[in-house]
């Protein structure tokens, strides 16, 4: 076994594994929470106004308030996520091996909480000045994925030995190449070492993996995050002649985000130096704050149909990340465990410019339909650090911000509800489906069906909805340059219930 020698830990941000595109696509991608009527018409509501949501849609439907509202929307939901691993292991007693398991997880929270005041105002055009705020809920990033596989082609021991190739002891990044060398997943390809100055004799910067790639082996490897975003709104709108309404809302998101990966390789049907399992912990907690503007207008075209737009400004988000790995490598007789140092970084993230038009029309006074069409392009969306740059002085998310560019595009996201009266009921229905954000991809990013009723009493009410949300994607558990990834199909169960109390 080599000697440990004291060097210093080689602290750098690591920006390749932890602030990245898919953390820009992650806080850019919004979910459909809100009012339980939001809900159940699958956010179809930019231009219907008599909801707390619209102030997250578009802002105008605040103009059409004539009474003051205080609104509340607990929200519950069940997540399952089943992985699939297409790899078929042929073993040495001809039985053929593959995977699927399914992971559950379950939780509530507030989907959201607002406050609305209408007053009249003696001008005979401009009749109303409304305002509002409160919280909207707009992402939930809770999720398990369970994978317990063989792998006869490859290991995470080989993404560690990329880190290392080409560097000596102390260069080793402080994430992937120090850890896995002092624990022994990875090690000197000639490890003599000079025992009069305890110093390797061939520090070369070439390696050798412990573990036979081509060997069989389990890999057992578990992904848990945590987390949402929802955004504090102050709104303001008006209305022209009960014809035309304009409103604007400052939105100030937040998030909290939490990920733990554990990956754990073990059976070896072949070892070098004794090697019998290691283990792979990675921990990720971000939290962000930003501010965005939301504007629009809806225009009541009759007494039946209104037409609206809106606009909301790219968010400007500060993230704060902490970072960490372990690795440990387990021997007959021992264990080496090493910890990188926590990493703290602070990094700005510019999420897309989205554009939402929408139209409604009240069939026979009982019968709503509603219809947006939103528009996003991932593209655009950047990551940045103030007066910072790479040591030859390039920017430091040069590469990250080519990536966004070149793999993500436009997507187009529709989304369709039905409202039936029949007072004091009412019944709802919903549809909506995203594009894919992938370039390389054609496939729906996802799909929603919700159902709801409610019931007003003039001055409370009480609404319900359910909303199942169905996705596919797939899972990279390391680089795929040495593994496929995984198909994973998401299946989200989320019922919101609104009592909202006007006076």
């Amino acid at each position: 076994m080599k000697q440990k020698l004291l060097i210093l830990a080689l602290l750098i941000s690591f920006s390749a594994q932890a602030q990245n595109e898919l953390d820009a696509f992650r806080y850019s991608n919004n979910s459909m929470f809100g009012t339980a009527r939001s809900t159940a018409l699958s956010g179809a509501m930019g231009s219907l106004g008599g909801d707390f949501s619209i102030l997250s849609y578009n802002p105008a439907g605040l103009g059409m308030y004539q009474f003051t509202e205080i609104t509340f929307s607990p929200s519950f939901s069940l997540n399952n996520t089943t992985s699939y691993n297409n790899k078929v292991i042929l073993l040495d007693n001809g039985v053929q091996y593959t995977d699927k398991f399914d992971q559950d997880i379950s939780g509530g929270t507030i989907g959201n909480f607002g406050y609305i005041s209408s007053s009249t105002r003696d001008d005979d055009d401009w009749k109303r000045l409304n305002f509002g705020i409160g919280y909207n809920q707009l992402a939930n990033y809770d999720k398990n994925i369970y994978i317990n596989s063989l792998n006869n082609t490859s290991s995470l021991a080989d993404n560690f030995l990329s880190f290392a190739q080409g560097n000596t002891i102390n260069q080793l990044d402080a994430f992937f190449g120090e850890p896995a060398f002092w624990s022994y997943v990875i090690d000197l390809e000639n490890n003599a070492v000079d025992t009069s100055t305890n110093e390797y004799l061939f520090d070369n910067g070439n390696y050798i993996s412990l573990v036979n790639s081509n060997s069989v082996k389990r890999q057992t490897h578990q992904f848990n995050s945590s987390g949402n975003m929802g955004e504090l709104v102050f709104s303001v709108a008006t209305s022209f002649q009960e014809k035309i309404y304009l409103g604007a809302t400052i939105g100030v998101p937040t998030f909290e985000y939490s990920e733990i990966i554990n990956h754990r390789e073990d059976n070896f049907s072949d070892t070098i130096q004794g090697l019998e399992s290691f283990e792979f912990l990675q921990n990720l907690y971000a939290k962000g704050e930003g501010i965005n503007l939301k504007i629009g207008g809806i225009i009541r075209v009759n007494d039946n149909i209104k037409i609206g737009a809106s606009l909301h400004t790219p968010t400007v988000f500060t993230i704060q990340e902490e970072f960490r790995t372990v690795i440990q490598g387990n021997f007959a007789d021992t264990s080496f465990t090493e910890y990188s140092p926590m990493n703290y970084f602070e990094y700005e993230l510019t999420t897309p410019l989205k554009a939402i038009a929408s139209i409604s029309a009240n069939i026979n006074d009982n019968i709503l339909v509603c219809a947006d069409y939103e528009l996003i392009d991932y593209s655009t969306s950047n990551l940045n650090v103030d007066n910072f740059r790479n040591e030859d002085g390039s920017e430091i998310f040069a590469v990250e911000n080519n990536i966004i560019e070149y793999s993500y595009q436009k997507s187009e996201n529709i989304r369709i509800g039905l409202e039936y009266k029949m007072n004091p009921f009412t019944l709802r229905t919903g549809y909506s489906r995203s594009s894919s954000a992938l370039v390389e991809s054609e496939d729906l990013l996802s799909e929603n069906y919700s159902f709801g009723a409610g019931i007003d009493f003039g001055s409370y009410y009480f609404d319900l909805a359910y909303v199942l949300s169905q996705a596919n994607d797939n899972y990279q558990m390391y680089s795929k340059q040495f593994i496929d990834s995984n198909d994973l199909a998401y299946t989200n169960h989320n019922v919101v219930i609104t009592l909202g109390l006007r006076y």
